[in-house]
């Protein structure tokens, strides 16, 4: 096995000084002798990369600010600059641990500059760690390749070098190197999954079976290589179709397959479009309840950061909509963008073969849905309310209250880029405007 410095040598001693390596610091260990490695490398070869450190202050243990001045002080004498975060939980929620997890990496994300390195120290038994909990949890062929070595976050990316390095390895070099640290007390709280495995399991997988981490890691890099495998082609299938729907799936298609298939289907189609991904029993719900659902429903399953829906036969999801206030109205000036709180962005652009017509001086003003708003478009012989209007586009029911009604002078005119009202379409001789509707 590579020491410590060998790993941290191969990873990263080619990166000059225009990259920077991020050090999740939390002060206990793990992220200590991680970061006197990088500061060691750092200080051994000419026009090295530049290294910062960054300490997630969460509040919970009243041990918190004392960590800071400790981070501090290390930092300090290692000569790296250090910066402190301060994020919420709510204590009083039973996803406590998540909490924290998703407050960290929201820090993180928020805190790297293009092209940055986050580093952290998540090593081989961590990783072990993971794969059983993960197991316990019933995690797909993604979840059993447990944390990935590399990938992108925020604007830069997260690397984790030290994932062939077990726990022992990690307390020999600072012992030998004379590190101190601090000691998080609740790494002690079995309360927590994680510290139940780590206090009560694994010691007694480690008696039984001495190498299960070795092959804990192996099963985790054949889980990943199958994933690779199954992914490049589920991907062959599923980009045509995707282009075809504007990113959505058609039902139809997807019922052509077996439902194992389909489900595979499903969680690549959600990876393809950079959305959170599900657990089995969600991905089951989705095809169940939006996939074979009646063709005039209007289904949805939803978990956090996503919402699945149906519409006109095919299957799409999203990031949950923002609040949208359907009363609200607004002035365009027609010279900028218009940003519409929950309802996205209305854009104009001068084009001599717009469809669109607006009389010079005119006030322009933008608002929604309240009802009994009818629309006489361009070559119908009579006005239409719009609800009724509305069932005839191709305009999916959730954006429904979203879509953007342009008025011009009190009168309705245009109803986002979906159709231009009579009395409002260009006609020859007059400059032409084209509308565009990003939907929220």
């Amino acid at each position: 096995m590579q020491s410590i410095r060998d790993l941290l040598c191969s990873q990263f001693s080619a990166f000059k000084s225009d990259k920077r390596l991020v050090v999740a610091y939390s002060g206990g260990l793990d992220s200590h002798v991680l970061l006197h490695g990088l500061t060691a490398l750092r200080n051994s070869i000419p026009d090295a990369f530049g290294l910062e450190a960054l300490h997630i202050h969460h509040g919970v243990n009243p041990q918190a600010d004392l960590w800071v001045t400790h981070c501090q002080s290390v930092c300090d004498l290692l000569e790296v600059p250090l910066t402190v975060s301060y994020v919420q939980c709510d204590t009083s929620q039973a996803s406590l641990e998540n909490q924290l997890r998703n407050a960290r990496y929201q820090a993180f994300s928020e805190f790297l500059r293009a092209d940055d390195v986050l580093v952290l120290a998540h090593h081989g038994d961590d990783q072990a760690e993971t794969l059983l909990l993960r197991t316990l949890r019933g995690a797909g062929p993604q979840g059993l390749s447990g944390m990935p070595v590399e990938r992108s976050l925020g604007q830069g990316h997260l690397a984790r070098p030290l994932l062939n390095i077990g726990r022992a390895d990690l307390q020999a070099y600072a012992q030998q190197s004379q590190l101190n640290w601090v000691e998080d007390d609740s790494n002690a709280d079995t309360v927590f999954d994680r510290n139940f495995l780590r206090h009560e399991v694994m010691p007694q997988l480690a008696q039984r079976w001495p190498h299960y981490r070795a092959s804990f890691l192996r099963n985790a890099q054949v889980a990943k290589d199958a994933r690779q495998s199954l992914d490049y082609f589920l991907t062959r299938e599923l980009q045509p179709q995707m282009d075809q729907h504007q990113g959505g799936l058609s039902c139809s298609w997807l019922a052509g397959y077996a439902p194992a298939v389909q489900i595979n289907l499903l969680r690549a189609w959600l990876n393809q479009c950079g959305l959170p991904l599900p657990g089995y029993r969600h991905l089951q719900q989705v095809l169940n309840e939006v996939v074979n659902a009646r063709v005039d429903a209007q289904p949805l399953v939803n978990w956090p950061g996503v919402e699945v829906r149906r519409f006109r036969g095919a299957v799409w999801a999203m990031k949950p909509l923002l609040e949208h206030d359907a009363k609200a109205r607004f002035t365009w000036n027609l010279e900028q963008d218009l940003v519409l709180p929950g309802a996205g962005v209305l854009s104009i652009a001068a084009d001599a073969d717009g469809d669109f017509y607006v009389p010079s001086g005119s006030v322009i003003t933008v608002a929604f849905r309240q009802g009994g708003e009818r629309c006489k478009v361009v070559g119908h012989a009579h006005s239409t309310l719009l609800k009724k209007l509305l069932n005839s586009v191709q305009l999916a029911p959730w954006l429904r209250d979203r879509l953007p009604l342009i008025y011009v002078d009190g009168e309705l005119a245009a109803l986002g880029d979906v159709a231009v009202c009579d009395g409002f379409h260009r006609q020859q001789g007059r400059q032409g405007y084209v509308l565009h509707w990003l939907r929220p």
